[in-house]
């Protein structure tokens, strides 16, 4: 079972197309956006990657697509785990 990742990014005070910049380049990468959860993104990866390369990639992708939208500051939170993420309307 490989690693699943759940972001949340807050994209601050960014210019609307930015962010909608933002968000194609995140789902070029193959992060899926949740629809039940604000500002929330989701992916796995193949069994056998560490959490370190996992975090590194997750590094990378967020600086690639902050670049390529030229947003000027966001904040997020990162969690890596085996367990499937759940989510949706309780």
């Amino acid at each position: 079972m490989g690693l699943n990742a759940l972001i949340s990014i807050d994209l601050m005070n960014n210019e609307k197309k930015d962010c909608e910049i933002f968000v194609e380049e995140m789902e070029n990468k193959e992060w899926s956006l949740l629809k039940e959860v604000a500002n929330t993104w989701v992916t796995s990866f193949n069994e056998g990657v560490t959490r370190e390369k996992a975090l590194q990639v997750i590094q990378n992708d967020i600086n690639e697509c902050k670049a390529k939208s030229q947003l000027d500051k966001i904040s997020l939170a990162v969690q890596l785990a085996e367990e499937d993420i759940v989510f949706g309307e309780f």
